[in-house]
């Protein structure tokens, strides 16, 4: 009833590589870098959905003359 109380730890952590001069030059930058595309990137996939586009509109012609066919 009257032992001592328990205390917390103290989380005590030195980084290995830790450099202060870096840390301090890196300070006002923000860390987030975002990637960006490039033009040859983004017209990709519109070249990819107008051939899909031309190739679905060819079968349906083809499929349609068979049909005719018949």
């Amino acid at each position: 009833m009257f032992g001592r109380l328990a205390k917390h730890r103290r989380f005590e952590y030195t980084p290995v590589y830790y450099d202060p001069e870096k840390e301090e030059k890196e300070r006002g930058r923000p860390r987030i870098h975002f990637r960006r595309m490039h033009r040859k990137a983004r017209a990709k996939p519109f070249i990819w959905l107008l051939a899909m586009l031309i190739f679905v509109v060819y079968l349906i012609i083809i499929l349609g003359k068979i049909a005719y066919n018949y």
